[in-house]
């Protein structure tokens, strides 16, 4: 039986969408009262950090000088388009943001056998799961928590994707835009009344 090709492309896009999605997962303090927030500010020791876990010769020092401005102007604008307010000089917030960007290595694996299910009622007999297909990829990170003033958690919203150096820069910071407005998209988040 032969396929036809436009299942076989389509298959092919199915998996591409599917890989190119970013997880975007919060937490939230239940204590914390969201309704007062207006004024935001980045703390005073900095607006972020970048770690990074792949070899001995990382250097999370350029990965922020390319990406915090960035991030910095990302923020500012999804927070803007929300109705939050970037507290002026001199004026205090009523909440902080900080970001994390995290680079470190993670894996995909399918092993034979895994999707079938736990029984062997269906006439197939129990086998040795061994790995069909392994992939290691680089994956980035994106923290980004909201603090009171006294630097209390109230929020935090995390968002993880497969990262492509082989990318062109204006492609990888729009991406990175699109990360950060996924990530605010779920802020504030909605309280129980």
């Amino acid at each position: 039986m032969r396929v036809p090709v436009a299942a076989v492309v389509l298959a092919a896009c199915v998996v591409v969408a599917l890989s190119a999605r970013v997880k975007v997962k919060t937490d939230v303090d239940p204590s914390a009262d969201f309704k007062a927030l207006k004024v935001w500010a980045w703390p005073s020791d900095g607006p972020g950090q970048v770690k990074m876990a792949l070899t001995k010769d990382d250097n999370p020092e350029e990965l922020r000088k390319r990406f915090e401005p960035t991030i910095l102007s990302g923020v500012e604008a999804a927070l803007t388009k929300k109705g939050f307010t970037k507290a002026a000089a001199g004026q205090a917030p009523d909440f902080l943001v900080a970001y994390f960007a995290l680079v470190s290595t993670n894996q995909s694996a399918q092993t034979m056998g895994q999707f079938l299910p736990g029984s062997v009622a269906w006439g197939i007999p129990p086998f040795a799961q061994t790995t069909t297909s392994l992939k290691i990829y680089e994956q980035g990170s994106l923290v980004l928590d909201v603090m009171t003033p006294a630097k209390n958690p109230m929020w935090r919203g995390i968002a993880q994707a497969e990262m492509h150096r082989d990318r062109p820069q204006a492609e990888r910071e729009k991406r990175l835009r699109g990360v950060i407005d996924d990530i605010i998209k779920e802020f504030p988040p909605k309280q129980k009344k």
